[in-house]
């Protein structure tokens, strides 16, 4: 039987029945679980008897700039617990959690695939690191890329983030952001000026929504969210938007209520 952890109080962690045992631990994201998921995971299982595998939450996901996920984090728990080689799974929820589980649960080694090599040599502090060879050819990528379509994006505001977003969304797959609106029409043609990623600009939201994009990310100031989700959801937009999404409960209950009436994500 397979142990799904999503919290659990600092205890010894190794009792009678693992004293003797070698505890291997990994981490991934499991989207799309996959069969290179599952020889590096079964390669990681052939390094001890005890197996843990950290399954990354989708925030954790978003905070670090990974928005390509396509399957919730109860999905991909659900598909790494019918492994019936995987002993323990446990959720990641932030950077430092890695070190902390070296130590909760007095890990033997911590194996992670050798696209990451040099990544993770500090853990070498609380455990061994092994670096596993990956399976050559498929990837979540690779199958987003060939299931999915296309996604067109559109950036509302020249906020602190927007740079950091674009630059973000080039290693995204199947997501193409080409276009951006503010208020401010002199704002908006010095920033699509020479830009070769953003080619169109707009100083009029609504004729921003009226193109061909499929979602729009929001990063302007916090009094403006309400009203340019709310516009963006009623032109059938998804939205991902900086927190927070509203400024008070009833409005942030009103957004919610509109994604939902309309199939529409809202993060």
């Amino acid at each position: 039987m397979v142990i799904i952890v999503i919290r659990e109080s600092k205890q010894k962690w190794k009792g009678d029945f693992l004293q003797d045992k070698k505890t291997v631990i990994t981490y991934g994201t499991y989207d799309m679980l996959h069969i290179g998921h599952i020889n590096l995971l079964k390669r990681a299982k052939a390094l001890g008897d005890y197996l843990i595998v950290g399954v990354t939450d989708e925030n954790y996901d978003r905070s670090r700039g990974k928005l390509n996920v396509s399957e919730s984090t109860k999905k991909r728990l659900k598909a790494v617990e019918a492994l019936d080689f995987v002993d323990m799974v446990i959720v990641e929820t932030h950077k430092n959690q890695k070190a902390e589980d070296m130590v909760k649960y007095d890990v033997d080694i911590f194996a992670i695939g050798d696209d990451w090599v040099g990544a993770f040599d500090y853990l070498n502090e609380y455990t061994h690191v092994e670096y596993l060879p990956r399976t050559e050819g498929i990837s979540s990528t690779k199958l987003r890329k060939e299931n999915f379509d296309k996604i067109k994006l559109g950036i509302a505001g020249l906020g602190r983030d927007t740079i950091a977003f674009i630059d973000e969304a080039e290693y995204v797959s199947n997501l193409k952001v080409n276009r951006v609106y503010a208020d401010d029409f002199l704002a908006v043609k010095a920033f699509t000026k020479d830009n070769e990623r953003i080619k169109y600009g707009h100083d009029n939201y609504d004729d921003f929504l009226d193109t061909g994009i499929q979602a729009v990310y929001i990063d302007t100031a916090l009094e403006e969210h309400y009203l340019l989700i709310k516009k963006a959801l009623e032109a059938d937009k998804h939205v991902l938007c900086e927190n927070p999404l509203a400024l008070d409960k009833d409005q942030l209950n009103e957004l919610l209520s509109i994604a939902k009436k309309r199939g529409l994500l809202l993060l």
